[in-house]
């Protein structure tokens, strides 16, 4: 009886800890992909700003070479 009752026990807890796992798992991957569309749309922001910057004042970006035209 003891050792049906330990073995339940056991079995509850490892299920319990699967379930928690993988929500900690589908939590974190939507925190993720919810990061990483916010920096796509931030990264196409400040493209179009450089992009601007550099037909309209000829501006470069750090690093860039001048080139020859």
């Amino acid at each position: 009886m003891t050792t049906t009752v330990i073995a339940l026990i056991l079995i509850v807890g490892t299920l319990t800890f699967a379930a928690g796992a993988f929500l900690a798992a589908e939590v974190a991957t939507r925190i993720l992909r919810r990061r990483e569309r916010q920096l796509s749309e931030e990264r196409k922001t400040l493209n179009a700003a450089w992009k601007y910057l550099r037909e309209v004042y000829g501006v470069r970006k750090p690093g860039e070479k001048k080139t020859r035209r």
